[in-house]
């Protein structure tokens, strides 16, 4: 059955009776009386929110216990927050829209977006978008959909296309050997490829897509804790913060608690836009695109019912 963080007006009630009695200080001390937030992030600096929060003390600032673990990517954190490893995951719209079934997975806000961020990479010798015989794809992700998008763009042939499916880590070998002629993927593969000689033809946006990365509780989470999740997402959107507005300083406190370097960092900082913020009317487009997409690859039989589970107002600011 649904719910959602406005129907837990029981439980705030009978915090107000304890406040009254003098047994509660504030949403800090609740936060803190409550166990440790686990929260589940990739090993990338699209993640510097969470981190430069944990560097900087922010959590504790804000007055909320957390447990940050590290994932190789956002779908391993999300298995964990399905799995109950954790109590809340971030990653992205398709990421997350495919586990919905299998847990009560309860978005919270946006805590990234950009259009820049997810590239289309060329091999060495090939100059033109519409001269691709081969694309590389990640199944099921914002790269295949994207491949998607640039097909439509560009008008080309689909029947005479070849995908080849791969991992993320595999296609800057794949593209540099020929076995592909381009790939749309997120950093630091384009970055990676870049490396070696290939050349960015364009970005998401240059195709009409803006990915996101959500802030994803689970139900549980939610109904025992809500003012901790609302304290863990101030602190989220002060490390965003820092990392917007003075990079070098998030590229540190992203060094100290993930071992990424500095200059990786800042190399794609200029890519991505972090922040913590509400979902919108525009967000839900896009991700009714991302929803149909699921289903016209099969990944999903039905469009999934995202809108039930998004807690639209939950984040304050």
């Amino acid at each position: 059955m649904k719910k959602s963080y406005i129907s837990r007006r029981g439980f705030m009630a009978s915090t107000a009776g304890l406040a009254a009695s003098g047994l509660v200080l504030g949403a800090p001390s609740i936060a803190r009386a409550a166990a440790p937030i686990r929260i589940g992030v990739g090993s990338d600096p699209v993640f510097a929110g969470y981190f430069i929060a944990q560097h900087e003390g922010f959590f504790e600032e804000e007055g909320v216990a957390v447990n940050l673990q590290p994932y190789s990517g956002g779908g391993e954190a999300m298995n964990a927050l399905v799995a109950g490893q954790v109590d809340l995951a971030s990653a992205s719209e398709s990421t997350t829209m495919v586990r919905m079934d299998r847990a009560e997975i309860r978005p919270l806000a946006v805590v990234y977006d950009s259009g820049l961020y997810v590239k289309l990479v060329l091999r060495p010798g090939l100059e033109d978008p519409k001269d691709i015989k081969t694309f590389g794809i990640v199944p099921g992700s914002i790269s295949e959909y994207c491949t998607g998008l640039t097909i439509a763009h560009f008008d080309l042939d689909a029947t005479s296309l070849k995908m080849v499916p791969s991992g993320p880590p595999e296609l800057p070998a794949l593209l540099i050997r020929g076995d592909i002629d381009a790939f749309f993927a997120w950093e630091p593969w384009p970055a990676t490829a870049l490396g070696q000689g290939a050349k960015v033809a364009l970005t998401s946006r240059d195709v009409g897509y803006t990915d996101t990365i959500w802030a994803n509780a689970s139900q549980a989470i939610l109904d025992s804790n809500p003012e901790g999740l609302q304290a863990m997402l101030r602190a989220v959107k002060r490390g965003s913060d820092i990392m917007q507005n003075d990079p070098e300083r998030g590229a540190e406190g992203v060094k100290a608690v993930t071992r990424i370097p500095i200059e990786t960092t800042l190399k794609v900082s200029k890519d991505m836009f972090l922040t913590v913020r509400d979902f919108t009317d525009k967000d839900f487009e896009s991700f009714d695109g991302i929803a149909q997409f699921l289903v016209d690859n099969k990944v999903t039989e039905t469009p999934v019912p995202y809108r039930d589970y998004m807690q639209r107002g939950f984040y304050k600011g």
